[in-house]
This record gives structure tokens, sequence and C-alpha cells, in this order.
């Protein structure tokens, strides 16, 4: 009996290695064919089918949809998804491509007769594969590259597909597949030319029908031609399969409905959705569009109404209040009862805690609304709200992010205007008046605070806000937004500009350094920009808000502060024109703004482009207007270069054709700077600033030329440089620049700064001991305890100068440093005597190390400090000239 089996056994063996012999590739036989179309469908195209299967599962439950916003037609369009199932898709790729090479056959079949062939065999021999499985690896494999989004590798097979393919339903396949793909590469009219020669017809199994018909909805609606969308996906609901994709293509297709107007199709949808019976967060929403489609006309209101109100009350809606909130807003807007809407729209933003796309919605919503009445301040804060918390994804996210970039260029000139006539007004009030609404105000902080409230606090930033907030809550302002301060919303302004411009800025060393003794400009920006932060840090740790001083720092409490904020206002002014004519496009607003320029401040050297700017503003729709404004620049400014314009056409294009001169110039100056080539940017920069010493590129030859001198001299010469850009062009961007860099490098190479103030302090103040002497003490630290200091000085006078008239005031200056003087001297020789006895460290408590400093001045003297405000400056030039 064993010796039967080992012979049966031998048997088999044998009889297998003939069939792999006669199935070899190499080979074309019925019984090769049927051997390597078997093992290749069973064994390597399932696993690798399997794979692919698993990666679209993956996409499935891995994406999620956003139902409040117009769903897409495939999970897969979203570029993200291509993540969750790459892995998947690779190991599809991997089996089908080892598929092609392990059983691909192309040999020709050979027939035992030598008769002519057959029809049948004609056809046979026709073909390029024999091996059935082999095509349909191929279509895998592009079909795993579609997924993970490799578009041109995708084409490249499909089209081998559709070219090389036996199988007649994979080649149509293969060509709604490269309609999908010129869809999501946005070439419509390819993807709509391939559509339209497929023809679908009814003989195609329903899953191609329902790809070629899902396929062609996703086209139009990329295209946002939704009424042509309707049919498409209309028959492709009546032929998919699985509930998901049911439910997802019929709210879809109720949101088409709804988005041409026709609410009742819609409504009839939506309910249809619900009746499938979904997960809770779908027939949630759609419950939520039903109410969002009612016709106020022919539908009950309040029946909607109550159903909103008791989904609100549902603890299961605790995390979608804020939709039912918005439907609630949609709804008092079709009623027409717009304060209602606000109101419903405003709570939605406030209760959409975990859903930050649906705050971005209800801000957009708002948006809108001011932007329509218009209100520009309103519309530009809320764009800027919306922008900040919609999906980067959303479809309409680059055109509003322009629109709020456009308004946040009008708004922040209209929050200049209201600050700086905040200010104004606050500073007009008689001092007891100030000083008793200050009071008002820290009582009513440490009363918050005491109660627990959350207060504001942290963006209080000067006494104008308060001022305008306490007026609005007394009643005594009658319109919101007339003044900056009443709207609260405003403080949150630019949040999206600021996270743009420094939320994840990096500085980096790009340089490299000659030699040691060089100075490498973009190390000292990177050292002058962590210096100034430092800095900045500092002073917002000693500003404390239940102190007076914190509310009257802003303030414009002299003549010469008044016209730095009216200058601030008037730019402001031609700014904001600026942006409603070229920005907004609102040419009234923009004549409104430069008019009251003209009014508020005629002989401001703004008016003569004022002037200008309201000529072309109103040359279309006011001809009359624009000439009269035209006749009065040539005849009040005729040398002002708006004149100039209007007056010689050709001035103009000298002025652009100059520019662009010097434009080149300059990049070819900065060429040679990247170049290394520093005696070349030395002459191109020395020949920019003779030919153009008035251009706006001017402080750039400038900032430039003294880049080129820290490279090839030393850190003095640097210094002295960029000294001369300040001076020569205050309060632009490039001398705002160099002053970074000064104080880092002051801070870095102290004895720099000794020798510049040293070389000031000689210009401004005058060595005389015949004045009449002050003492004075300077505590650097606006945070000290002025009145501790100013007690432990008077109480030195009393215990060793009780004989004397000694006087001693202390004082804060801007909020920088704490200057205490006695006076009463009879002469210097009295003062000095006083000086070298009293010693700081041992006179005046400091517990925070505060480093203070003493000296003697006279009253010519101390004029000239309480202007440059440097009193370190001034210390220098006593030891110097009177000490030694």
């Amino acid at each position: 009996m064993a010796s039967e089996i080992a012979s049966y056994k031998y048997l088999a063996l044998l009889g297998f290695a003939l069939i792999l012999t006669n199935c070899s590739v190499e080979k074309n036989t019925d019984s090769s064919r049927f051997y390597h179309s078997m093992t290749a469908k069973y064994n390597i195209y399932f696993n690798g089918y399997e794979s692919f299967k698993a990666g679209i599962v993956k996409i499935n439950n891995g994406y999620k949809d956003d139902y409040a916003e117009l769903l897409r037609v495939f999970e897969s369009s979203d570029p993200a998804t291509a993540s969750l199932c790459s892995s998947d898709m690779e190991r599809a790729i991997q089996k089908a491509s080892k598929l092609i090479t392990l059983k691909s056959i192309t040999a020709k079949p050979e027939f035992k007769n030598n008769k002519q062939p057959t029809e049948k065999e004609k056809a046979l021999l026709e073909k390029k594969e024999y091996n059935e499985w082999v095509d349909d690896s191929y279509l895998l494999i592009a079909k795993a590259r579609f997924y993970k989004h490799e578009f041109n590798e995708a084409t490249t097979i499909f089209n081998y597909c559709i070219t090389q393919a036996n199988d007649v339903l994979i080649k149509i396949e293969a060509g709604i597949w490269m309609a999908r793909i010129y869809s999501e590469t946005g070439n419509y009219n390819e993807s709509l030319r391939i559509l339209s020669d497929l023809k679908a017809n009814s003989d195609l199994p329903k899953p191609l029908l329902s790809m070629y018909y899902t396929t062609m909805t996703d086209l139009f609606i990329k295209q946002k031609r939704y009424s042509e969308a309707k049919e498409p996906l209309s028959k492709s609901i009546k032929l998919v399969s699985g509930k998901r994709t049911k439910y997802r293509l019929t709210y879809l297709l109720a949101q088409i409905y709804e988005k041409t107007g026709d609410g009742p199709r819609a409504s009839s949808l939506y309910r249809d959705v619900v009746k499938m019976n979904p997960p809770y967060d779908v027939e949630f929403n759609a419950r939520i569009n039903i109410a969002g489609v009612f016709d106020v006309n022919t539908q009950n209101p309040q029946q909607i109404r109550r159903e909103l109100e008791k989904m609100l009350k549902d603890i299961k809606n605790k995390d979608f209040q804020d939709q039912i909130y918005f439907a609630l807003g949609n709804m008092s807007m079709k009623e027409e009862n717009e304060k209602e809407a606000l109101d419903f729209f405003r709570k939605s933003v406030k209760t959409a805690a975990l859903n930050p796309n649906q705050k971005g919605r209800s801000y957009l919503v708002l948006a809108g609304h001011y932007y329509d009445k218009p209100d520009y301040m309103k519309a530009g804060l809320y764009y800027d709200s919306a922008v900040y918390f919609l999906d980067q994804k959303h479809p309409d996210y680059i055109s509003l992010k322009a629109k709020s970039q456009s308004l946040n260029s009008l708004v922040s000139q209209l929050i200049v205007i209201q600050t700086q006539d905040s200010l104004q007004k606050v500073a007009r009030m008689t001092e007891p008046e100030r000083n008793a609404m200050i009071s008002n105000i820290i009582a009513k902080i440490v009363k918050e605070e005491s109660e627990g409230k959350r207060t504001n606090n942290a963006d209080r930033s000067n006494l104008g806000q308060f001022y305008e907030n306490e007026r609005r809550f007394q009643g005594n302002i009658d319109q919101e937004g007339k003044w900056y301060f009443y709207n609260q919303a405003a403080l949150t302004f630019g949040r999206t500009e600021f996270r743009r411009r420094w939320g994840d800025r990096k500085l980096e060393d790009n340089w490299r350094r000659a030699n040691k003794t060089k100075v490498n400009p973009s190390q000292l920006v990177a050292g002058a920009d962590e210096t100034l932060q430092k800095s900045s840090d500092t002073s917002k740790a000693v500003l404390d808000y239940k102190k007076p001083e914190f509310y009257l720092r802003n303030l414009p409490l002299n003549d010469s502060l008044i016209a730095v904020s009216n200058e601030k206002i008037a730019n402001a002014l031609l700014n904001a024109g600026k942006a409603y004519s070229e920005k907004i496009l609102d040419q009234a607003k923009a004549t409104e703004s430069f008019e009251s320029l003209i009014t508020r401040f005629p002989k401001n050297e703004l008016v003569p482009e004022a002037l200008y700017n309201l000529y072309k503003v109103n040359k279309e729709g006011n001809s009359t207007k624009s000439e009269s404004y035209r006749q009065r620049l040539l005849i009040d400014y005729p040398e002002s270069e708006f004149s100039r314009i209007l007056s010689d056409p050709a001035y103009f294009e000298k002025k652009m054709a100059d520019m662009k001169m010097s434009e080149n110039l300059y990049q070819e100056a900065y060429k040679a700077y990247l170049a290394e080539n520093f005696s070349s940017v030395t002459s191109l920069c020395d020949e920019g600033l003779k030919k153009y010493p008035l251009d706006p590129l001017a402080p750039k030859f400038l900032l430039l030329h003294a880049y080129t001198i820290a490279r090839v001299s030393d850190e003095r010469t640097f210094k002295a440089e960029l000294n001369s850009l300040i001076k020569a062009w205050p309060q632009t961007t490039e001398s705002k620049k160099a002053e970074e860099i000064i104080a880092f490098l002051n801070k870095k190479i102290p004895e720099l700064k000794v020798e510049e103030d040293k070389q000031i302090a000689e210009e401004l103040y005058k060595v005389d001991t015949t004045g009449i002497p002050v003492f004075v003490l300077i505590i650097p630290d606006p945070a000290f305890n002025i009145n501790q200091a100013s007690f432990d000085v008077i109480s030195y006078n009393i215990d060793n100068y009780t004989n004397k008239n000694y006087k001693t005031e202390g004082i804060l200056v801007d909020n920088k440093y704490i200057m205490i003087t006695v006076s009463g001297f009879s002469d210097f020789a009295q003062t000095l005597e006083y000086y070298k006895a009293f010693l700081v460290e041992k006179y005046v408590r400091n517990p925070s190390g505060a480093k203070m400093m003493s000296f003697i001045i006279n009253n010519e003297n101390l004029k000239v400090l309480n202007n440059d405000k440097k009193p370190e400056r001034y210390n220098i030039f006593f030891r110097e000239k009177y000490l030694k």
C-alpha cells in the first residue's frame, strides 16, 4: 500500500512538472493561457486588488465631509486623501507589476494544422497580450496612481489601456478615468470631450455607467455649472450601490437644487436623506438645511422655528448649537428681521468653539451684511475674522482673502483716524476730568477682577478706548462705529495679517564673513530684532493698567504732540481715500475722505496729492467736478509734482522711465552685493544717489551702501553710514532697519554708543558753572515706585540739611525713566558738595536693582535734556566736563 502511494506521488509530481514545462510564458497554448490566467487571478491579482480596496476603505473612513459646504462628488478629490491610502496603493502597484512581469504572454499561438487560420484564429493572432489579467493589472496600477494623486504617471498608463487593452470595458473605464484626471487638473474642455466621445449607454454595467455619470457631475460642479449637474447626478443615484454613497450623492443633489434656487425640490431631497437613516451628523445637517430652504411665502416659518428651537434644547445637539443659531439667523434674514438675524449670527460665532469652519461662515455672513450696507469698518473686521477661521480649502478662500486684504488696507487707516480723534478728545478735557475718569476706570477694573470677571485689560492700549466705551455705556453716543473704540471687534483686527507676517518668522544667517573684524549686516538685523523683542517684552511687563500713567502715555497733551497726531490723521485720510478708490471701488467714499483731508488740514503738504486724486476719482462719473479739482490744483499748487503731471503729459512718462532706470541700477548693485563684488556695489550706489537723489529707492541705495561698508570696513564706519541714512531719510523702512542695527551695535559694542553720545552731547550741551544748578537722580525703570524714591530723597535732605530749603520733585518721563530733581542750591560748588555726599546706593531703597545715575545740570542744559530725553548721554558729558 505504501509503495502504491509513493508511486502515485511520483506520477503526480511528474505530471505537474510536465504541465509547468508546457505552460511557460514563452509558449502560447490553451493550457499555458489557462494556467497563467488562473494563477494570475487567484494569487497575484487578488492580493493586489485587496490592497487597493483596503486603500479605498481608508479614504472613506478617514475623510470627513463638511456638510455645511457643497460636498465633493469624490472624496479622493481632496489631495489630503493621498496620504491615507498611499501604502495600500503602493502594495497594489507592486502586485500588479509583478503579475505583468511574471504572467504576461506575448508569444503568438501555434496551430497544429497547416490550413488557413479561421476567423477565430485570426482574431487570436491579432492580440498583443494573451493573459487577460495583464490588462486588468495595468488598469489597477493606473487607478492606484490616481488615488495617490500621481496624475502624470496615471495618465500614461490609462492611455496605454485605451490603446492596447483587449477588453472593450477596460478601454471605456480607462477613458472615464482619463476624464477624471483632466477634471482634477482643471482641463475641463478635454474632460468633456472624452466623456462626450464615450457616449454611455444602458448596455454598460451599472458600476461603469454610474461612474460615467458621477464623473460628468463632478466636471460640471467644478465649473459651477450647477444646473447641468442635476441630470447626470440624478441618473447616478439610481445606479449606485452602498448606503453611504447613496445618501452622500442625494445630499449633494439637494445642495445643487438649493444653489439653483429650487427650495421645494431641495427640501424634498433633504427629507429623503433623513429617511435613509444616515449617521446623526448627516441627519442633523439635512434637517438644518430643510430649515434653510424654506419658502417664507408658502411655508409656515413658525413650525420650522419651533423645530430648530427644539433641536437647540436637545442635549445631543450641544456641539451643533452654532449651526442651529446660524440656521435661525438665516430664517430671520428671510423674514426681514435684521436685528434678530444679526443676534443669532453673533451667537453662532460665540458658541462655535469646536467648529472653526462654522465660526468662519458666521463671520462671513456678518461681513457680507455690513459690506452691502456699506459699513466697511465692521465688514473689514468680520472678513478678517472669517478668513482667519475658514479652512484654506474653502472654495472661495482665495477671493475672500483678497477681499479681506483690500478692506484691511482701508480699516487700518480708519482705525488711525478714529484713534487719534478719540485721543485728542480726551486730551482736551481738563486735568480733573481726566483724573476722575481714570480713577473710575481703575475702580471698575479692580471691581471686575475681584468678582472674577474676565476683562479685556490686556487689549487696552490707551485712554481713548476707555473714554469712548464709557460714553457709549452712558448712552451719550447714539451711533455705534463713529469712533474706533466703540467696537471691541476692532481689537482683534489684523490677526491674519499678524500671523502672515510674524507667526512663523525664522531669522537665518545667509552671509559669509570676510574676516573676524568685519560686520555681518544680516547677523546685526537678526540680533537687532532679538534685542528689540526683549525690549518690547520688558516694556509690556511694566505696563500696569491699574496705574494712571498707563492711560496717559499716548495722549497728545502739548502742541507738538497734537501736530504729530494731526499728521497721522492727514496721512490716514489720504490712504483711506486711495483704498476706497483703488481697492473697494467706492468713489463716493473716496471723494469724502480726500475732501475731509483738505477741509481739516488745508495747509498740509498732502493737499496737492488729495486734489490730484479727487481729479482722477471723479473724472468718469462727474467730469465737471473733476475739472474744478484740476483747476484748483494747477492754480494753488503750480510747482507741485501733481500739477506737472497734469500740465505736461510727458512728465509722468519721463518720471516712470527714471524710476525704471533707478530700479535697474539698484538690481545691478544688489546682484553685485550678492556676488561680493563690493567695489562695484559702492560705485553703483554712488551713481544711483547722484542721478536719483530724491527717488524712492534712494534710502535703499544708502542701506545697501552701508551693508557694503560693513563688509569691507569696521563697525564704527558702518554705524556712521547708518546714521547718515537715518538723518537723510527719517521714518522710512530703511531708516528703521538702520535704527535697529545701531541699537544692536550699541549693545554689543558699548564703546561705540559712548563715543556717539559723547560727540552728540558736546553739540547739545554747554559747560557752565554760573547758571542755576540742579541735582538730578535718574531711575531708568518706569515701574519703580516714584513715591518711595522721592520720599527717600526728601528724608535724606531732612536728616542732613535741616536748615536748607531744598525742593524735591519726581516725574515719570515718557514712560521711560523717572527723574527726581533737587533744587534750591546757591551755586555750583554747593551742588557739587551735595552730589558727592549723596550716595545713591546708600540712601535710595532699590529692591528691583535698577541702575541709577546722578549728576548736576544747570537750567539751560536741563531744558535741552527735557527735549533730548537721553539722560545717559548728558551723564557722559557731565563726567567728562565737570568731574575730570
